[in-house]
């Protein structure tokens, strides 16, 4: 094995250092958004007198959503690319999380409604995210470094739950709620 290195190499190396730290912050940003409702859901459920069953149903939808919404989010990254879909998926998925620090603003039966809306698009659009960095890494790793790689993107949702639950549960206490999802 040759201790010389190209500058192909150097330059390849740094490039795939480059997306799998992209891939890091936006799987990170990706569970802080997820956070967002456990974070406030206990002032909003008060605020907004929502019972235990309500939240269940509104903590639900992501689920469900995200479930459905896998399939085809791969069907699309295959169509139209990790580039675009990702881009797409992370600018919707943003604006919908923005969207329930408004909640407030209805009574608690349409604020259930739309809560659930909002997390169920919520799920939708961050489906694709998941198989978008399986695709990027496929693309762009040799086999022997996928796994690294994976580990790698992968350790950002624990990021988030480290550096994003503390700071909005210091900014739904000191703030509200809304600040927290907005």
């Amino acid at each position: 094995m040759s201790a010389v290195v190209s500058a192909a190499d150097v330059r390849r190396s740094r490039v795939r250092l480059f997306i799998v730290t992209m891939l890091f912050l936006v799987t990170t940003v990706n569970y802080a958004d997820r956070a967002t409702l456990s974070i406030a859901g206990p002032a909003l459920s008060r605020e907004l007198h929502l019972d235990p069953v309500a939240m269940g149903y509104i903590f639900s939808a992501f689920g469900w959503s995200y479930v459905i919404a896998q399939v085809p989010g791969g069907w699309l990254l295959d169509r139209y690319g990790s580039r675009l879909v990702y881009a797409f998926s992370i600018m919707v998925w943003s604006i919908f999380t923005m969207m329930q620090g408004w909640v407030g603003f209805f009574s608690a039966g349409t604020a259930i409604i739309v809560l659930f809306g909002l997390r169920f698009l919520v799920g939708i659009a961050e489906a694709p995210s998941f198989p978008a960095n399986a695709r990027i890494v496929a693309a762009w790793f040799p086999g022997n470094e996928r796994g690294t790689a994976s580990a790698f993107f992968n350790s950002g949702q624990y990021f988030a739950t480290v550096i994003f639950a503390p700071l909005m549960g210091w900014i739904a206490h000191a703030y509200g709620w809304r600040s927290c999802s907005s």
